[in-house]
């Protein structure tokens, strides 16, 4: 609105209501303006509000998600050994300790690398 217009306002409302009462309504007005204005501002604030919330909880799946990856890389190896190391309980013995060191070291050997990422640095 521009300032004639407002002008325009102010002198209809003048008229309309005379001078006597003119100061009342203006701070009717006044305190209406400034409701609808905190009104307004307590909306945005809490849609602004609720959109963090919507992206702090997609957030929140990615990071469960990258967790759970990252626990199922790291156990998986732990759960192969042990269930190769059970498998070699359950033989029966060959006899020789030369044997058993063979048997040994091919457990280990077919054992799955574990990935890059359980290599880095742990300061």
């Amino acid at each position: 609105m521009s300032f004639g217009e407002l002008l325009v306002i102010g002198a209809v409302t003048l008229i309309v209501v005379g001078p006597e009462r003119m100061p009342k309504v203006a701070r009717t007005a006044g305190m209406l303006l400034g409701r609808l204005q905190r009104f307004i501002a307590n909306v945005k604030s809490e849609i602004h509000q609720e959109m963090q919330m919507g992206e702090l909880a997609k957030l929140e799946a990615e990071l469960r998600e990258g967790t759970d990856d990252l626990r199922n890389s790291i156990h998986q190896p732990f759960a192969d050994a042990a269930a190769m190391l059970a498998e070699g309980a359950q033989m029966p013995p060959t006899g020789s300790d030369e044997d058993s060191s063979a048997a040994l070291q091919h457990a280990i050997d077919t054992l799955p690398a574990l990935p890059n990422s359980a290599y880095r640095d742990r300061r």
